[in-house]
Order: C-alpha cells, then structure tokens, then sequence
C-alpha cells in the first residue's frame, strides 16, 4: 500500500559514529596492509566480511564471497 524510498549520503566518520563502510585513503589502506599481514599469522580464524577485506559490499556480494571463503578453506 505504500513505497518507501531511502537515500544515503557519505559522511566523514567522527567518534562515537558506527563504521559501516571503509575510507580508502592512504593512511587506512597503509594501515589495512598491517592488519592483513597480522591476519595472515593466525590460522585459527577466517577472516571475512566488510571490514575485514576492507571493501563495501552489497549482499549478494557478501555471501559469493562467504561461499569463497569456505571453500578455499575446506579445500585444504
């Protein structure tokens, strides 16, 4: 009976703000790189999703890359 319509507008992040999408700058991908190379130690923990492949994902972006990650992992 009704349509809604929504509309979202970037904003830079400032404390206390939830954050929902990654800022690609040179300073968060340098600092990126250092979390990857963190991540790539530990074998006991996959890690996936926005923040951890530092990319905006749409939904069906999000599970094609889940589906990848667990079979990469039961590939092993």
């Amino acid at each position: 009976p009704k349509t809604v319509i929504t509309r979202e507008y970037p904003a830079d992040w400032k404390r206390g703000d939830e954050p929902y999408y990654p800022i690609n700058d040179a300073k968060n991908n340098a600092m990126f790189a250092k979390y990857q190379e963190e991540a790539a130690k530990n074998d006991k923990v996959i890690f996936c999703g926005r923040l951890a492949d530092y990319k905006y994902y749409d939904m069906h972006v999000v599970i094609e890359r889940a589906l990848e990650v667990v079979e990469k992992e039961f590939s092993k």
